[in-house]
């Protein structure tokens, strides 16, 4: 009988949720990824303010073939965001985790299958998700249902979320830049990882 092969994986994050100042660099953390088969890096973008931004920011995932030194950094992807202004809605009233309805005064320029940034007073709480039906202003169904409550949240369209992109074979480390230098608005950015360790 033939045996199905069991990959072994690793699911971390690359790059905290977390706000970046307008007109910033951010420069996250290294991730050895030298032992490892192969992977996938996922990549978030959240505007965390309604006005226009002057210029998009560049959110590069870049790999280093030395272990160590810091000056060997190359860019394997770069997603460039939009920048115009976008539309911002109070969450009303009382939204708790685990619904998928979040109310909402107003919905003007809000679409179904948009993309929204959930900003939660505590960054690290906030999420996206995917606009499924809107109820004129009164509330947008998303896809998803919470994982935080939405109380006191405000929600930001022009999210951005990417397709995944493959952890180049050989690479000795990863990691993401968030440069912001551009961009005049404040705003969030996420990176988590998956990568195959091993097959059984």
């Amino acid at each position: 009988d033939r045996l199905m092969a069991t990959f072994s994986k690793t699911l971390g994050t690359l790059y905290a949720l977390a706000s970046t100042a307008a007109s910033s660099v951010s420069l996250g953390s290294a991730l050895d990824v030298s032992t490892k088969m192969g992977g996938l890096v996922y990549v978030r973008f959240g505007r965390r303010s309604a006005t226009a931004a002057g210029a998009g920011a560049n959110i590069r995932l870049e790999a280093s073939h030395s272990a160590t030194v810091d000056n060997s950094w190359y860019p394997f992807a770069v997603f460039t965001t939009a920048f115009a202004a976008c539309e911002a809605e109070a969450v009303s009233g009382t939204v708790a985790a685990g619904t998928a309805v979040i109310t909402v005064a107003a919905t003007a320029n809000l679409t179904a299958g948009d993309v929204i940034f959930i900003d939660n007073g505590t960054i690290g709480n906030s999420e996206w998700g995917r606009i499924k039906s809107i109820v004129s202003n009164t509330s947008v169904t998303i896809e998803d249902v919470l994982v935080n409550a939405a109380t006191g949240c405000t929600i930001y369209d022009a999210a951005e979320i990417y397709a995944p992109v493959a952890i180049p074979e050989g690479a000795a480390r990863i990691r993401l830049v968030v440069d912001g230098s551009l961009f005049t608005q404040a705003f969030a950015v996420e990176a988590r990882y998956s990568t195959i360790d091993g097959i059984a």
